[in-house]
């Protein structure tokens, strides 16, 4: 079913490229995706929700990618986090998003620009944070500019009439800006200007956490639901992970090998998609262990 819903979201993004947003009804896709009218409104309320099935899909994955990136590693590393940004754009290469971005863009849909400006939120506070990693408690009070700062960098700096005398590779580009924050945070610290006040740079940093308790709960209730379709190596990860969790001091090293290995394992299985939510939570669970 996973794999249905996904050859649909395929289906629709086509279409969305191909003949415009607002052209694409839900009997293209339909007829597209060679589906039935009851078969799409059990995925999706509307075409909508589809196009927000695809960027959420894309969040997800570069969401993991960047997180294994950093196992075993030194989160100060500059370079872990130089990949990192690369990898959201690969992601959206590979998915061919940014006609997506563009659809939304003329579409003129509030309800879709505020899903990409959601997005774009996602990814501040995220870089926000990495950059306090990187360059230490001193940089905080100035993370949130530096990291509008970066992306809106990377963003002007990707654009072909920005660059004319040769194409620019996505490492070299992304390597070019981030190095600038080596001078751009202390003349920040030295200077004490803000444009985000405290009250929004606080709300940067809040974030839900997920319990222990909820992930050993989605695992144990995929891997009942699955049981027959499961081999005996993933049962066997998925045991170590419950078992692991479970413990008084879960070991954060084993942990981080084990769910990277149980997420390659099952990421050409029917149950990829399904899979890659539950390794979402599982590595917030992960980085809040001491």
């Amino acid at each position: 079913m996973k794999n249905r819903k996904h050859q649909v979201l395929l289906s629709a993004q086509k279409l969305f490229i191909e003949k415009g947003f607002a052209a694409t009804s839900v009997l293209d896709i339909i007829n597209e995706s060679k589906i039935s009218k009851g078969t799409f409104y059990n995925y999706f309320s509307s075409k909508n929700e589809c196009i927000i099935s695809i960027i959420d899909s894309a969040q997800e994955e570069t969401t993991l990618k960047r997180r294994e990136l950093l196992i075993h590693q030194d989160v100060s590393n500059k370079d872990i986090l130089i990949q990192q940004l690369i990898v959201r754009m690969d992601v959206h290469k590979e998915r061919n998003l940014v006609p997506i971005f563009l659809v939304i863009f003329h579409s003129q849909d509030s309800e879709l620009r505020e899903i990409i400006k959601a997005n774009h939120y996602t990814e501040v506070k995220w870089l926000a944070k990495r950059i306090v990693d990187v360059y230490g408690e001193k940089s905080r009070k100035f993370s949130v500019d530096s990291a509008i700062l970066v992306l809106g960098m990377i963003q002007q700096m990707q654009h072909p009439w920005t660059i004319k005398s040769k194409e620019v590779s996505s490492k070299e580009l992304v390597n070019y800006v981030v190095n600038r924050l080596d001078s751009l945070i202390p003349a920040l610290v030295k200077s004490d200007e803000v444009i985000i006040d405290n009250f929004v740079f606080n709300h940067f940093f809040d974030e839900v956490r997920i319990t222990k308790e909820h992930v050993i709960q989605l695992i144990q209730t995929f891997k009942d639901i699955n049981i027959k379709e499961l081999k005996v190596q993933e049962v066997e990860l998925i045991n170590f992970i419950i078992e692991e969790l479970k413990s008084s001091q879960p070991r954060k090293f084993l942990l981080e090998i084990v769910v990277n290995s149980f997420s390659h394992t099952m990421k050409n299985t029917a149950q990829s998609l399904e899979i890659k939510e539950i390794a979402s939570n599982i590595w917030q669970v992960i980085d809040s262990l001491k």
